[in-house]
């Protein structure tokens, strides 16, 4: 299906986001256009009820060498998906939907929760949550800047 709405940014190979109802004020998420679905580093990922509502708790590792950039989350759980590597690798992951927000712009996504600790970016941007809000210009990098989360 084709689309009538025009992307309204520019974004770069890599860029700064937020995550602001998950507490993050900043992330470096890695581009991939080749990726359908965007994945957030996290662990001791922890599903339970209360008041009827399926929720997740989580730690979310901001930077690949500190410890202390580790901030503990809680969200709405959105559901589960079957993901498969770019190894051929099929993984079922919790997926959740958050606010991101990218320079100015702020929208919906929906996050898969996956163990990327041995990659250098905690989060991968894929291609469907780039969908009629982003061109990328992969010759370049943080081309919108921090976040403005105001």
């Amino acid at each position: 299906m084709v689309s009538n709405v025009a992307p309204n940014m520019i974004i770069g190979a890599c860029e700064w986001v937020g995550l602001p109802e998950l507490g993050i004020d900043r992330l470096r998420a890695r581009v991939d256009t080749g990726a359908k679905s965007c994945a957030l580093h996290a662990s001791a990922i922890r599903a339970f009820q209360r008041d009827g509502l399926d929720l997740l708790a989580f730690r979310v590792h901001l930077d690949h060498i500190a410890e202390i950039a580790d901030i503990d989350c809680e969200c709405r759980l959105k559901g589960t998906r079957t993901v498969r590597s770019s190894s051929g690798d099929a993984e079922q992951r919790y997926t959740i939907r958050t606010p991101i927000v990218i320079g100015h712009s702020r929208w919906q996504v929906d996050i898969t929760l996956s163990d990327r600790q041995k990659m250098r970016y905690r989060m991968l941007l894929g291609r469907t949550a780039m969908e009629n809000h982003a061109l990328v210009y992969p010759a370049r990098t943080f081309l919108q800047g921090k976040p403005r989360l105001t």
